[in-house]
């Protein structure tokens, strides 16, 4: 059995109500008090909540007994056009045309044109493959004379039984010239003390990066300098995250090589002191360009474990000289995919040993 369900800006009220269930799982239609319509997709493991009309953002999730989100200064998002002035969210879409912190030599905006983009055709589907599950997508169309025309058409999925979501981003090129490509997958996990990440990347300055370009929206102290400089030559000094380290405002490194299982697969963990653990994986096929971002200011708590990118988040005119731009054929479409979400201890425990055997291939 298939179908979907239709969601209409008119269909979302004050309280929150059930719209769709199917073999256990939910999705319900809600508002938050600042007007921002949402979509609850919930299954026996927790939930997540989806921002149809803003970005098509993860904006909160709650799996495997824990909330997983980024802290913040927002309690809920905030209608905007601009994704700093409501950033609390898990997960949030960059590019397509654009991504990162923008140059000196550049005019696009931090992180792009699809952050907040406004979708329509939004849609809650449901189907059961191997197992139930529900899918909330919707479509963004970006048309500009004389530069771009291009769909973007996110998707992720909710599996009955799994802490688990799928993450897909479908960008498709409508102009039969081809158009350049930089994406990324915002995962903002929720840091904690002590957690250790545990990666099928190599621990070493060759495949490990540290941004030392400070982005013109933050400012450091001399003490976070001095920790710059000591991971730029030691990444494995973020191995884990001590509180005496210092992340105020951020450190972003960026990484390289990752290596893949037969499957084509790499794999990032946060581990928590419990035993469980944070997961994205993914096939680095096109998001070639892993960063991992960390930002521990007391108001702004953030763990990129691996943001899955197709170039490095340094703006277009730095990523365009280091030939790191992609393109997506005329009248065609790619599709990039992310798998995200918490894993028991006894799947955290046989993921570590997977990757461990990885890095001994």
């Amino acid at each position: 059995m298939e179908g979907c369900v239709r969601i209409e800006e008119q269909f979302f009220a004050e309280k929150e109500y059930r719209i769709l269930e199917y073999e256990g799982l939910t999705a319900t239609l809600f508002t938050y008090e600042s007007g921002v319509r949402a979509v609850r997709l919930a299954n026996d493991c927790g939930y997540i909540v989806v921002l149809p009309f803003m970005g098509m953002m993860i904006w909160d999730a709650e799996l495997g007994g824990r909330r997983l989100t980024m802290g913040s200064m927002f309690n809920q998002p905030k209608p905007t056009e601009f994704f700093l002035h409501t950033y609390g969210c898990f997960m949030m879409h960059c590019g397509a045309l654009r991504m990162g912190c923008p140059g000196p030599e550049d005019t696009h905006p931090l992180h792009g044109e699809i952050p907040c983009a406004p979708y329509q055709d939004i849609a809650v589907q449901f189907s059961s493959e191997e197992e139930p599950y529900l899918c909330i997508t919707g479509i963004y169309e970006h048309d500009t004379a004389f530069t771009a025309h291009y769909n973007a058409q996110p998707e992720v999925k909710l599996t009955k039984g799994s802490s688990l979501m799928d993450i897909t981003m479908n960008i498709s090129n409508r102009s039969r010239k081809p158009m350049e490509l930089m994406y990324m997958c915002h995962i903002n996990y929720r840091p904690v003390d002590h957690g250790r990440i545990v990666q099928s990347v190599p621990w070493d300055t060759k495949h490990m990066v540290l941004r030392t370009y400070i982005p013109a929206h933050v400012t450091v102290s001399k003490k976070f300098l001095g920790f710059m400089d000591k991971v730029k030559d030691n990444p494995a000094l973020t191995q884990v995250l001590k509180p005496k380290d210092e992340y105020d405002p951020e450190i972003a490194i960026f990484m390289n090589g990752p290596r893949v299982d037969e499957g084509g697969f790499c794999h990032f963990m946060q581990v928590h002191p419990d035993g469980t653990a944070d997961y994205v994986g993914y096939r680095p096929d096109l998001m070639d360009h892993p960063t991992r971002w960390i930002m521990r200011t007391g108001e702004q708590e953030a763990v990129g474990i691996a943001l899955p990118s197709t170039c490095d988040p340094e703006g277009y005119t730095a990523e365009h000289k280091k030939g790191n731009i992609k393109e997506v054929p005329g009248n065609s479409t790619v599709a990039m995919k992310v798998r995200t979400g918490v894993l028991n201890k006894k799947e955290a425990l046989a993921m570590e040993g997977h990757i461990a055997k990885l890095m001994k291939s």
